[in-house]
């Protein structure tokens, strides 16, 4: 198979108990016709059968999915890494007998800054310490977790106190990303622009050099600024960005069973198939599709990407944040930090 799929993101429910300003997919209420438990759990031999490593459940929220954690319980015990993303607020005791029971890698919590912001943004006064409570309620029980936090322009300020909270209370994985213009978030553009893009990385690459936590960048941070392995998780110097993988080696399976590439392609244009009307393995292993990443050559690229020094191996940073922030141009990065002190390019 020339395509090794190497991780999954599953989204089980759009159903959620919040309201999220920023939220990419609306989630709110169950769409209709979502897959059932019974049609899941045949579902999940297949990513074993496919060789899946790593699947990370998610929603809407995750535990209002009933079963969900029969599912992860299957995964781990065949050998596949499980994660699942979380907005943390009241987390229960069986909430976290589930995630025991699912033998979860990692639990990751969403938290958008310190109290006053996180709430505003999460539409729910209470949720940030709630998002605190389960990472405490977590630590007790030893279960491993990890943090996501979605960055604005005006939430930077927060991230050296809110860098505090989290190594209180044992975190060992925080993870900054940008938000795209998408869901509820359509028409407010990019996150951060590149000077501000920049300052965030700047802050990314201290913090991970402090080594108390491991801090990095999400896909679609970037690119090529500075120290760029430092920035990338990597627990290797070697780790850098290699482009999009979205249909390389990642893929995303909706809540009504579409695959995608990538779960933030929230567009039915970026629909590959459906699991309901062909095995997943038929959608994965057809070279046909994915086209936009598995047909990438340097030629499509546009703006300041097409004489960037690092197009080879950058091929334009993140698909989904050009399409949403950047009027549908996969191939032209919207955030990139060096466009902060790049001249446009000629014509």
């Amino acid at each position: 198979m020339p395509y090794p799929a190497h991780s999954c993101l599953w989204e089980l429910t759009l159903r959620c108990n919040l309201h999220c300003r920023h939220c990419g997919s609306s989630a709110g209420s169950s769409r209709r016709n979502e897959l059932s438990l019974d049609e899941c759990m045949d579902l999940a031999p297949q990513l074993v059968t496919l060789g899946c490593e790593e699947v990370t459940l998610i929603g809407g929220e995750v535990r209002l999915f009933p079963g969900w954690h029969e599912i992860g319980r299957y995964l781990t015990a065949h050998g596949v890494m499980v994660n699942i993303m979380s907005n943390g607020y009241r987390f229960t005791a069986a909430d976290l007998d589930d995630v025991e029971a699912a033998g979860l890698t990692n639990v990751g919590i969403s938290i958008d800054g310190l109290e006053p912001r996180h709430d505003r943004i999460r539409n729910r006064r209470g949720s940030y310490a709630s998002a605190l409570q389960t990472l405490e309620a977590l630590a007790r029980r030893r279960i491993h977790a990890a943090v996501v936090t979605c960055v604005f322009r005006d939430s930077l300020d927060d991230l050296d106190a809110l860098y505090r909270e989290l190594l209180a209370r044992g975190v060992e994985v925080w993870q900054l990303q940008l938000v795209n213009a998408m869901g509820r978030h359509t028409g407010g553009g990019p996150a951060l622009d590149p000077a501000t893009t920049a300052r965030l990385i700047a802050f990314i690459e201290r913090k991970a050099a402090e080594r108390d936590m491991l801090v990095y960048a999400a896909d679609s941070v970037g690119y090529f600024c500075g120290n760029e392995a430092s920035i990338r998780g990597g627990r290797t110097p070697l780790r850098i960005w290699e482009g999009c993988q979205a249909g390389l080696t990642s893929f995303f399976i909706d809540s009504v069973g579409n695959v995608k590439g990538c779960g933030s392609l929230y567009s039915d244009e970026f629909i590959e198939g459906n699991v309901r009307t062909e095995p997943l393995a038929a959608i994965w292993e057809d070279g046909r599709r994915f086209a936009y990443n598995r047909g990438y050559d340097e030629s499509l690229l546009g703006g300041t990407c097409r004489t960037c020094d690092a197009r080879a191996l950058c091929r334009a940073g993140c698909r989904s944040s050009n399409h949403f922030n950047n009027a549908g141009r996969l191939y032209e990065s919207a955030s990139c930090a060096r466009l902060a002190a790049s001249p446009p390019p000629s014509t």
